[in-house]
């Protein structure tokens, strides 16, 4: 199956960025600093404007299914606000109007994820758009033990030199804030076996993707619903 790694070695474009470094896997101390570089980074936002939740990946292939993991997790709160019965408790709590897809790679669609996003867009008119996506990168130093931020957007499918469109305001006109954590290593070796640059993930990729999905999740809940703590949001994602 294909995969839509982003890259963080692509030129960056001017804007902000932001790295949060986990080396211990604190999942209460990350979720803690994601959330406090989250809430700066977001615009202002009033209860009544909406957000859009993008996971971006391959759900079958774990270093590539980070942003699915974490966007699964995350609370949507669309119908409730258009619930009468919850409308009032919907403005009290301060909660914000969240929409979350999680729209799979080109390789299992057929349609670009940017153009996806898009479509959604224009019936939802999000204020602004969250992306969450594995990535590639150079350094041993930074894998696996980083949460990286940005408020430029984001190009699907770089880390693999499989460039799809990319997700940034340009496109959407909203602001875009993309987080992602480099999952594998982009080697510029050619194996022995195939006679190829490979790419490399760490034996415990699977503990890795899991505990960032756990954060990333964590820190977006709570910074769009600060009203909530994390047992009424459990309770709130079972409700139907």
């Amino acid at each position: 199956m294909r995969t839509d790694l982003a890259h963080e070695k692509q030129p960056k474009p001017q804007g902000n960025y932001e790295t949060i470094f986990c080396k211990e896997l604190d999942t209460e101390k990350d979720i803690a600093a994601l959330t406090e570089v989250l809430s700066k980074m977001l615009p202002e936002l009033s209860h009544n404007q909406k957000i859009l939740v993008a996971g971006l990946g391959n759900e079958n292939i774990t270093p590539d299914s980070l942003g699915v993991r974490a966007v699964n997790k995350v609370l949507a709160t669309g119908h409730f606000a258009s619930n009468v019965e919850l409308k009032n408790e919907f403005v009290e709590l301060g909660m914000k109007e969240v929409y979350s897809i999680t729209p799979g790679v080109m390789a299992q669609t057929g349609i670009e994820t940017s153009q996806q996003l898009q479509f959604i867009a224009k019936g939802i008119r999000p204020d602004c758009l969250l992306v969450v996506d594995s990535l590639a990168c150079n350094s041993t130093q930074r894998l696996g033990t980083t949460i990286q931020l940005t408020d430029t957007g984001i190009s699907p499918g770089s880390g693999v030199q499989n460039n799809r469109l990319e997700i940034s305001q340009k496109i959407f006109g909203v602001p875009v804030i993309a987080i992602g954590v480099p999952t594998v290593i982009d080697w510029q070796e050619e194996s022995l076996i195939s006679g190829e640059p490979f790419m490399v993930v760490p034996r415990n990729i699977d503990i890795i993707v899991n505990h960032y999905a756990r954060v990333i999740s964590a820190a977006i809940n709570r910074t769009l619903n600060p009203g909530l703590n994390e047992s009424e949001i459990e309770c709130l994602m079972m409700y139907t």
